[in-house]
C-alpha cells in the first residue's frame, strides 16, 4: 500500500510530543510523497491503513501490550500489525515533577514518540532531514509502506547488538546501551595478529556488553586486552574499566598494559577542573589496577609512541598542569593519533575542548593531518573549525546518543543546543560524504582496517 493511502491516528488527549510527531510525519509525507495525509483521533472508526502515533485506544483493539515507564522516556518502537503501523515512545509523564528552574525542559513523557517520528522519516520515507540545508529531499509519490516493520530502540534491544566478526584487522565503534539519552566513549581495535586494543570503554553499565563484544572480536572466552588507552576522567569513558577492577568482574578480561595521563591525584582530590567527588576514586582504581588486574600502568607524555603489531598511537597532546585554572575535565584529554600499517591515520580527539584546541593549533599543527577523525566531545562544544580544517579528515566517527545527535530535549530538533549543530554543519560544509559519516547510535560500527573511505 502507498504511504499516501494512510492516515495518522492520535489520541483525543494526545500529548504535545505526540501531536508534534504526528505533524512532523504529515509534513514530511507531503514533502516526499506530494500528498497531505489526514490526522484523526482514535475515537473515529478504525480503518486498516493507519499510522498510529503515541498512546491510543488502537493498542487495545490490536491486543498490543506495551510496557511504559518514566525510565523509558528515550525509548520507542515502530511495529507493523497487519497494515497498521504503530509508532510510539515508551515513556510516561512523571508524577508531580519538582519545579527547579524556569529553564528546565518540557517532559511530557512522550519525547520517544517524536524520536520514533524522526526514525520514520529517515528510514521509511528515506529523507535525511537533518541535512536539509545541504541536500535536496527525495520525491517518491508512489512510495509504499513496508510489508513488515519492527524496530525497537530500548536498552535491552541495544544490549543485544554485538559487533560483526571481521577476519583480519578491524575497528569497532560502540554505541550507548545504558544512558541512551547521553553519550559514550568506547572503541575496540583488533590487529592482524588478533591482539586487542581498547580506547576508554564507556560507562560502568556498559561493561557487560563490552565484555561480550570483546569475546566476539577476539574469539576468546576470557579476552586479553593488550593495550587499554584512556583519554580522560569522565565516567562515559572510564566507567567500564573502573567497574572491571571490582571483585565480581576481575576474571572476565585480562589487561596487559594501560596508557594514560590524568595529571596528578592532587588535582582531582582538590576538585580542580570542575571535577566531582567520584574522580579521586576513579583515578585510584585505574592507577591501582596493577594490583587488581595485574596491568602495567604507563603514564604517557607528548611525543610517546605506543605500538601493538601494525597499529601505533602517537601521543599528540597531554594535559598541562600549568593550564589547570583554565581547564575543565574535558580539557584534561590525552589525544592520540593512530596509524594503521604505516598508512591510514585516525585522530582520536577524546573530549578535547578549548585548551586542547589552542595547543593543537599553536604547537601541533604539522601533526594533525589525518584520514579519519573521531569527533571530539561527541560533537558537543569541542575543538574549533580551524582545528578540523587542519586535521582535514575525509571520514568522521561520531559516538553520541540519539538525543544529542538530534539536539532534542522534548521541545524539537536543535532545542537541546550544546554545540553539536556547529559540528554537523562544519562536517557538511567540508563536503564530507554521508557514506563517510560513521554514526554509532543504534548500532556498533564494525569496520575493517583501513577504514573504507568512499
Amino acid at each position: 500500500m502507498k504511504i499516501t493511502d494512510y492516515r495518522i491516528v492520535i489520541s483525543k488527549n494526545a500529548l504535545f510530543n505526540e501531536r508534534r510527531a504526528a505533524s512532523f510525519i504529515r509534513e514530511n509525507v507531503k514533502l516526499v510523497c506530494g500528498k497531505k495525509i489526514p490526522i484523526v483521533y482514535d475515537v473515529e472508526e478504525p480503518t486498516p491503513l493507519e499510522i498510529v502515533v503515541g498512546r491510543t485506544s488502537r493498542e487495545v483493539l490490536d491486543g498490543l501490550s506495551l510496557e511504559r515507564s518514566e525510565s523509558g522516556i528515550w525509548e520507542f518502537l515502530l511495529k507493523k500489525l497487519g497494515d497498521r503501523l504503530y509508532l510510539t515512545g515508551l515513556g510516561v509523564e512523571p508524577e508531580d515533577p519538582p519545579y527547579t528552574s524556569a529553564y528546565q525542559p518540557l517532559n511530557d513523557g512522550a519525547v520517544g514518540t517524536a524520536l520514533a517520528a524522526y526514525h520514520f522519516v529517515e528510514r521509511i520515507l528515506g529523507y535525511d532531514f537533518i541535512y536539509s540545508a545541504f541536500e535536496d529531499f527525495p520525491e517518491s509519490p508512489e512510495l509504499e509502506m513496508p510489508e513488515e516493520y519492527n524496530y525497537v530502540f530500548t536498552r535491552d534491544a541495544l544490549r543485544r547488538i554485538m559487533p560483526e566478526w571481521i577476519d583480519g584487522a578491524s575497528i569497532h565503534s560502540l554505541n550507548c546501551t545504558g544512558r541512551i539519552d547521553y553519550n559514550i566513549g568506547s572503541f575496540i581495535i583488533k590487529t592482524k595478529e588478533g591482539r586487542i586494543i581498547v580506547i576508554d570503554g564507556g560507562r560502568g553499565d556498559e561493561l557487560p556488553r563490552l565484555i561480550e563484544s570483546l569475546k566476539v572480536i577476539s574469539g576468546e572466552e576470557v579476552p586479553t586486552v593488550t593495550a587499554w588507552l584512556f583519554s580522560h576522567l569522565h565516567d562515559d569513558h572510564y566507567g567500564a574499566y573502573v567497574r572491571l577492577t571490582e571483585d565480581e568482574w576481575r576474571n572476565k578480561i585480562k589487561v596487559l598494559d594501560v596508557y594514560c595521563d590524568f595529571i596528578s591525584r592532587a588535582h582531582w582530590e582538590a576538585k580542580a577542573f570542575g571535577s566531582n567527588v567520584l574522580l579521586p576514586g576513579a583515578y585510584d582504581a585505574i592507577m591501582g589496577s596493577d594490583k587488581t588486574l595485574g596491568a602495567s600502568i604507563h603514564v604517557v607524555k607528548k611525543g610517546d609512541r605506543i605500538s601493538v603489531d601494525e597499529v601505533s598511537f602517537d601521543v599528540i597532546h597531554v594535559p598541562d598542569p600549568s593550564h589547570a585554572s583554565q581547564m575543565n575535565v574535558n580539557d584534561t584529554t590525552t589525544i592520540y593519533k593512530m596509524t594503521y600499517d604505516n598508512g591510514q591515520t585516525i585522530m582520536f580527539l577524546g573530549d578535547a575542548e578549548w585548551v586542547c584546541n589552542e595547543d593543537l593549533i599553536e604547537n601541533c599543527a604539522d601533526l594533525l593531518k589525518s584520514d579519519v577523525v573521531q569527533v571530539g566531545h561527541h560533537g558537543c562544544g569541542n575543538v574549533s573549525k580551524r582545528c578540523y580544517e587542519l586535521i582535514d579528515a575525509k571520514a568522521y566517527i561520531w559516538q553520541c546518543g540519539l538525543r544529542f545527535w538530534y539536539q532534542e530535549k522534548g521541545e524539537g530538533v536543535n532545542t537541546h543546543n550544546v554545540g553539536l549543530v556547529k559540528y554537523r554543519t562544519y562536517m557538511m560544509e567540508r563536503g564530507i560524504k554521508k557514506e563517510n559519516i560513521y554514526l554509532s547510535i543504534d548500532k556498533i560500527d564494525s569496520l575493517p582496517l583501513p577504514i573504507p573511505i568512499y
